[in-house]
């Protein structure tokens, strides 16, 4: 008895700290041309607790298990018949419209690549600069330009949810149609015979990422008992990579 109750109590415990709940509500898919499909991947998030409750997440790109330490993505894992497959792939993040465009355009050296890779390099160049520069004015200390524009990228993806309150979320992906992934010497086999399905896991971190936030920042989001941490897995959604 004095066992049973050791193995329950972390179960317990665990179950009263729940603080979010995530759900995969469906996967769809469009083929692009001869070698891309676009996923899209319909989630939701919903805040099962009375209070307000704040967190890091970029919610709208996803990265591989294998691949995802220190990060802002949600991350997935891939099942083949009940069995999780630790693969770098076959999906990568896309955080806009236009990353994702350009990862469907099958010839590199075209001019519709070029033309769109610029405009992508610009917006963002425009972007990290205007961040500084409105870093400064407000009366910034920090010199380091990277610091600047990767603490203005921490500080605007914070995500609040109201008390029980429901986030329906999408994310766009891309599948390049190579079954094959490799991870070193880890070689991984997408078999269209076999029944495949996504998880997706929010693993939700704060102090982690102090070298990216001022003493100040950090000290007020640690202050918040409703700025929350942890991991969070959504049930699986089965997948299909059928041609």
């Amino acid at each position: 008895m004095k066992n049973f109750f050791l193995l329950l109590f972390p179960i317990l415990f665990f179950g009263q700290n729940k603080n979010l709940t995530v759900t995969i509500n469906q996967i769809s898919s469009k083929e692009v041309n001869s070698q891309n499909t676009i996923y899209t991947i319909d989630y939701q998030i919903e805040n099962v607790t009375s209070n307000s409750v704040s967190f890091f997440l970029v919610p709208n790109a996803l990265i591989a298990n294998t691949a995802s330490s220190m990060t802002l993505f949600p991350v997935y894992k891939i099942y083949q018949n009940g069995i999780f497959e630790d693969m770098d792939g076959p999906f990568f993040e896309y955080e806009t419209e236009d990353e994702l465009t350009l990862a469907t355009i099958e010839n590199r050296n075209s001019q519709e690549f070029k033309n769109l890779l610029n405009k992508i390099q610009e917006e963002k160049n425009i972007l990290a600069n205007d961040v500084y520069k409105k870093y400064q004015e407000e009366g910034g200390k920090n010199e380091d330009f990277l610091w600047v524009y990767y603490n203005h990228k921490m500080l605007s993806n914070v995500i609040t949810l109201g008390p029980n309150e429901i986030k329906k979320l999408s994310i766009k992906t891309l599948w390049n149609k190579n079954r094959y992934v490799k991870n070193d010497h880890l070689e991984y086999y997408l078999d269209e015979n076999n029944k495949i399905e996504m998880e997706l896991i929010l693993d939700l971190k704060t102090n982690q990422f102090k070298d990216n936030l001022s003493e100040d920042d950090l000290a007020k989001i640690n202050a918040n008992p409703n700025f929350i941490t942890g991991i969070f897995v959504s049930n699986k959604m089965e997948i299909n990579f059928k041609e």
